[in-house]
């Protein structure tokens, strides 16, 4: 009886030591720098669908941004995504001169530096439209699904058309139409990606 109840134990704790072993390799697959938290598991992609376009490195909510005197966090990202990727539209709050980055190419290579802005007319967008003084002309337009993640960001719905301006020095305007929802209009100047900063923060998705 006793040499049975002395078997029963040691099976009791190799379980106990199986169990703990297998949580600890859990932790320690956890990405660096996540607290020793594993991350949460997201959907699995569809079969055949191609992955998501991050850039160089990829521009991701909680990353930030440093651009000559700014500090821009992403704390919201508008994706939008029309049969691949279309334009990403990060929320910068506490930023005194841009309340919006905007990445406007998959890799990254060009983004801008947006705030709202009440100079686009109500209707469809022209291909011509004067913007602080200066004519922009239309780069391109689309209709795309919208994917959102993070905070701070406006009523979003989810699909969207979009329309992007371009003029000299980089003036660039961007206008997002929720369908059923309100209008972002979003001006400013484009710049290169290498004299921005990236102070990564955000995990992979």
């Amino acid at each position: 009886m006793i040499v049975e109840l002395l078997i029963g134990a040691g099976l009791v704790t190799l379980g106990v030591v199986a169990t703990r072993a297998a949580r600890r390799r859990g932790r320690d697959a956890a990405e660096p720098g996540d607290g020793g938290r594993r991350p949460e598991a997201g959907p699995a992609p569809a079969r055949g669908a191609e992955p998501r376009p991050s850039g160089p490195r990829g521009l991701r909510v909680d990353d930030v941004l440093l651009y000559a005197n700014d500090e821009l966090w992403l704390a919201g990202e508008i994706h939008l995504d029309e049969e691949g990727f279309a334009l990403s539209l990060f929320r910068t709050p506490g930023s005194p001169r841009f309340g919006w980055v905007v990445q406007l190419d998959p890799e990254a290579r060009e983004v801008a530096l947006l705030e709202p802005t009440a100079e686009v007319p109500g209707g469809a967008v022209p291909t011509e439209l004067p913007i602080g003084g200066i004519r922009l002309s239309l780069r391109r337009r689309g209709h795309a699904g919208v994917r959102t993640a993070g905070e701070h960001l406006p009523q979003t719905t989810e699909r969207a058309r979009y329309a992007v301006l371009g003029g000299p020095g980089g003036r660039t305007l961007v206008v997002i139409d929720f369908e059923g929802g309100e209008r972002l209009a979003l001006a400013g100047e484009r710049i290169g990606r290498e004299l921005l900063d990236l102070l990564p923060g955000g995990e992979a998705r």
